[in-house]
């Protein structure tokens, strides 16, 4: 089995965003002495509207330049030592601001479905080119904020001119048209690989473009209960890192407690005690391809021990790899 351990380098997007130290800077430092300790590499997927937004304020704030250089620094720290920085696009960055001491979210334009066809391509190249410039790496992979890549014939356009292509936005049987969020995976193949042309649910053998999809996993109401309630006995170990408040989700909650929900396999908090049934299910299915989605934001003492134990217990049966590693050995 393939292995893909992906971090969403981000911020929260709710009205306290958090700060680059607790949500990005520190988290991924912890994440990367445990990549150096066990020999594998991760994928970061970069938040690039969040760069652009620092390049942008730090010509007027120097708290926000000083912030810009402890991103990027480190985004080059981790290419440096071998991880995958790839593109992660949440497009609502187009209408924040700072002022001055914090970070105004404005989130009614969440995904690149509500801009133009224009305004998207300018989007996709533009913040190409941002990360393409600090990395000094090619930029071929993505994911979208939120999972909102659809209808992705509106972005196909965008990823030709841009040579994208390799996507890992999917969570098969995932779907969300609540709110900000608009997302329907519930028709995509039952594999862990299949290229696409201008559906990504859709296979196609000669499309150009390859959907490597986060893996899927059912979360029974009593692994929410027990997620909750570690939360409230030893906040210490469970409670993330990051401080900063996800946008609302009104009746996710309630839906957790009672019903459970298929979700994406995660390295976040709680989440990754699934890492090895999602494994085992994977197996039995013949996949040959796991997908791991977690935050730096969302990472918590309890997540990092159980993932760098998820890492020893499997590196000599299965392979770490980054998704540049796959392209690049094609």
């Amino acid at each position: 089995m393939n292995i893909f351990l992906t971090y969403d380098y981000e911020l929260y997007f709710g009205n306290q965003t958090g700060t680059a130290e607790k949500c990005i800077l520190n988290p991924t430092d912890k994440l990367k002495e445990i990549a150096s300790k066990t020999g594998i590499k991760m994928v970061f997927f970069i938040d690039t509207g969040y760069l652009k937004k620092l390049q942008e304020f730090s010509q007027k704030y120097e708290s926000v330049k000083t912030e810009y250089n402890k991103v990027v620094n480190q985004i080059k720290t981790l290419v440096k030592e071998g991880h995958d920085c790839q593109l992660h696009i949440h497009p609502h960055w187009e209408d924040c601001k700072h002022d001055g001491s914090k970070w105004i979210m404005k989130t009614s334009r969440y995904k690149l479905s509500d801009f133009s066809d224009d305004e998207i391509e300018k989007i996709v190249l533009e913040y190409q080119k941002i990360l393409q410039d600090i990395t000094q790496k090619n930029v071929n992979i993505y994911r979208a904020g939120g999972w909102c890549i659809q209808p992705f014939s509106r972005l196909k356009k965008s990823f030709e001119k841009a040579g994208l292509v390799l996507d890992s936005s999917v969570f098969p049987g995932g779907k969300n048209t609540d709110g900000n969020y608009h997302y329907d995976f519930t028709g995509t193949p039952d594999k862990s690989t299949w290229k696409f042309s201008s559906d990504i649910c859709k296979e196609d053998p000669n499309g150009n473009f390859k959907e490597i999809p986060i893996s899927s996993h059912f979360y029974s109401p009593l692994f929410f209960w027990k997620l909750f309630l570690k939360g409230r006995i030893k906040p210490q170990l469970h409670k993330p890192v990051g401080d900063g408040y996800p946008m609302p989700s009104p009746g996710m909650r309630k839906k957790m407690l009672t019903k459970g929900m298929l979700l994406s396999a995660s390295a976040d908090g709680y989440f990754v005690t699934k890492l090895e049934s999602v494994l085992k299910q994977n197996q039995l299915k013949g996949f040959t391809e796991m997908v791991v989605l977690g935050h730096p934001k969302a990472n918590t003492p309890y997540a990092l021990n159980e993932l760098e134990s998820f890492i020893m217990n499997n590196k000599n049966k299965h392979r770490f790899l980054t998704f540049s590693d796959l392209l690049n050995n094609a």
